[in-house]
């Protein structure tokens, strides 16, 4: 039985220590590509685990973005005069 316990407390330090190297790889990511890391870059976690591809927007949707943007500055520009 004791070489059992043996086993199960290595398992539950192995864990620890997997999430621990997750954050530290995590900071690490964070420090190379900026505070604001992209969600189609992979992340500090475990091996394996899926990336999100990045959404994109339609020609539609940029359009609509676009125009109301404009509109802003315009209107901003507006009250400055």
């Amino acid at each position: 039985m004791a070489f059992n316990d043996v086993i199960r407390g290595l398992k539950k330090t192995e864990q620890e220590l997997v999430k621990q190297l997750a954050g530290v790889r995590g900071a690490i990511a964070s420090l190379s590509f900026g505070s604001a890391v992209s969600p189609s870059m992979p992340r500090g976690g475990a091996a394996g685990s899926p990336v999100r591809k990045r959404r994109r927007l339609s020609a539609k949707a940029r359009a609509a973005i676009s125009r109301a943007q404009k509109l802003r500055w315009a209107k901003q520009r507006a009250a400055n005069k």
